[in-house]
């Protein structure tokens, strides 16, 4: 079943060997599952994962988010998830009933070098096999150390004893090396619960693994929308047989926008790849303002790609938002090139000072107004020299609102070269979220000016 060769097709396509006595994904539309009956089967993997604190909720399972949508991604479905503690029996016992279904299991957590972390000596005795010292290891953690300037503690090189009939998946990202066994056909692999280092292990070793060639191809594609809220984005779609006569779609709201997650399957790359095509042509018909970007792009990056491609730059003025405007430009490597200046003007006085806000603006409108909105942005682009500004004034709240300005009223203005525009926005009453929400709004009224959308 297993083959040490990856297939990946760009952007992201894999061909995949399917066992026998599998059954299509768990909710597929109707559509999908009977053009797949009889001749496609997904393979099933399962998690468990281990940690007192996932079953007391002090820390959230995102290492089981992630290794469910990089499976999924490789053709694998994950058909359950079991959450034990720091208990060899539970963990014992969580292994016994996985591998009576599935051929491949994936453990998170209990790696480390505390009392608690058992996960390891659980699974040395449950595949009867002793702990040896593993030279490699052993030479990973000082270095690890050394680097840090830290003297090596005694409980980490503990770490460096992996069961002797386990494969140590070495770690360069922590102490504790992942480990992955193997009984006939089945193999578990066991990786730390830091996320960082079970995201690193996952696609260093399990991943390359869990590839073998075969006759189904399945390609997937990720558009990014914002500014509609899932029920809205739907209605606005209309019927969805004839998408879903192509692929398999789900719908992820968030408090940013939705995502539509596109699913094509077939016997090859040019079947999946003209399903992909239709779909996403048939979302664009009726959607294309709203969907910015696609796969791993992401807000920022499609910004910074087209400030670079016209040459252009760009300022921000910001309030309520706190900077996370500016934060969120400059995440992506280069954007000194597009990205030229950025101001925090929170205080009236700010507004004032640094932008060149007339105080009579301020006092007459107030500074949560459309006026001092555009007054901000085009104060930030002359001071700046900047193509274009953004400038953000709000109430994130939870506390400031009136009844002509309540809780979430935000503006948010572009200006450029020959005009400024402005958009008002009332956020719910959450101060966080409305804090993403107008820094997310701001973004996207810059890329629908750049676009000519506005």
């Amino acid at each position: 079943m297993w083959s040490n060769q990856a297939y990946l097709i760009a952007p992201v396509q894999y061909k995949q060997d399917f066992a026998k006595n599998r059954t299509p994904a768990p909710g597929a539309p109707a559509s999908v599952i009977d053009s797949m009956k009889n001749k496609y089967d997904i393979p099933q993997a399962e998690i468990v994962a281990v940690g007192n604190e996932l079953l007391n909720g002090l820390v959230s399972d995102t290492n089981s988010t992630f290794i469910c949508g990089q499976l999924r991604m490789h053709g694998l479905q994950v058909g359950r998830i079991s959450v034990v503690g720091d208990d060899a029996d539970a963990i014992r016992s969580a292994l016994d009933q996985a591998l009576s279904r599935v051929d491949l299991v994936i453990v998170t957590g209990g790696l480390g070098a505390t009392h608690d972390d058992i996960t390891k000596d659980v699974l040395a005795d449950y595949f009867g096999t002793p702990l040896v010292r593993d030279p490699k290891v052993e030479e990973m953690i000082r270095v690890f150390f050394e680097k840090r300037q830290r003297p090596v503690p005694d409980a980490a090189l503990r770490q460096a004893e992996v069961p002797k009939d386990g494969r140590p998946l070495y770690n360069d990202q922590g102490t504790a090396p992942g480990l992955m066994f193997e009984r006939g056909e089945q193999r578990v692999y066991v990786l730390p619960g830091v996320p960082r280092e079970a995201e690193h292990l996952t696609r260093q070793y399990i991943l390359p693994d869990v590839a073998p060639a075969g006759n189904l191809c399945l390609q997937q594609r990720m558009l990014w929308t914002t500014g509609l809220v899932e029920s809205a984005l739907w209605e606005m779609f209309g019927p969805v047989d004839e998408l879903e006569n192509l692929v398999q779609v789900a719908s992820l709201p968030s408090h940013l926008g939705v995502r539509i997650h596109l699913t094509a399957y077939g016997e090859n790359v040019e079947e999946t790849s003209a399903k992909i095509e239709q779909a996403e042509t048939l979302l664009e018909k009726v959607l294309s303002s709203y969907i910015y970007a696609r796969d791993e792009q992401t807000m920022e990056s499609v910004l910074g790609q087209l400030l670079v491609d016209r040459g252009e730059t760009v300022a921000v003025a910001e309030s309520c938002t706190g900077g996370l405007i500016g934060h969120r430009l400059t995440n992506i490597p280069g954007s000194s090139r597009y990205f030229l200046q950025g101001w925090l003007t929170y205080s009236n006085e700010a507004k004032v000072k640094s932008l060149g806000v007339d105080a009579a603006l301020v006092e007459r409108h107030g500074a949560v107004s459309e006026e001092v909105a555009r007054a901000m942005a085009e104060g930030a682009r002359q001071c700046a020299g900047t193509d274009w500004a953004v400038s953000v004034t709000g109430i994130a709240g939870p506390d400031g609102g009136t009844a002509t300005k309540p809780v979430g009223l935000t503006y948010i203005a572009v200006a450029g070269k020959t005009l400024t525009s402005c958009q008002k926005f009332v956020f719910p009453q959450d101060r966080l979220r409305n804090k993403e929400r107008a820094a997310q709004a701001a973004l996207n009224l810059l890329r629908l000016h750049l676009i000519g959308l506005k």
